[in-house]
């Protein structure tokens, strides 16, 4: 097996990284995660935000046959876009669950946790890969 380094990783050249949450109310694919360092929220209204130092911006693209949409944070150095499709019938109700699945930390408070409860070092974004 050939480990790739960041700098050889598809995923970590593009600057994106990721995932896909499943619903049994929402569908399959109800919701498509997305980190990057910038985003585009053209069209989106800002609202109040559930997370502390991140602005909030929604912007709905769909209500009949299915709801979809997509919701922004912004913070410092990065955006997280969340895309919602979900399956017909499905409320859009369905979308505010996702408040509590998904929670945004600081790199920072991350990398002591892992490093105190590990005892590893988090690479990348600024710091050195051990190797």
């Amino acid at each position: 097996m050939v480990s790739e380094t960041p700098a050889q990783d598809p995923a970590y050249a593009s600057g994106r990284a990721s995932f896909v949450l499943d619903s049994g109310q929402a569908g399959l694919q109800a919701v498509t995660i997305t980190l990057t360092a910038t985003c585009d929220i053209a069209g989106a209204q800002q609202i109040p935000s559930d997370q502390p130092g991140m602005r909030r911006f929604e912007r709905p693209l769909s209500l009949v046959p299915a709801y979809s949409g997509v919701r922004y944070y912004t913070f410092p150095g990065g955006c997280a876009t969340l895309r919602f499709v979900l399956a017909p019938g499905a409320s859009p109700v369905v979308t505010t669950t996702v408040d509590s699945a998904v929670a945004f930390m600081p790199r920072s408070a991350l990398v002591g946790y892992v490093r105190r409860t590990e005892g590893l070092a988090l690479c990348g974004r600024g710091a050195a890969c051990p190797g």
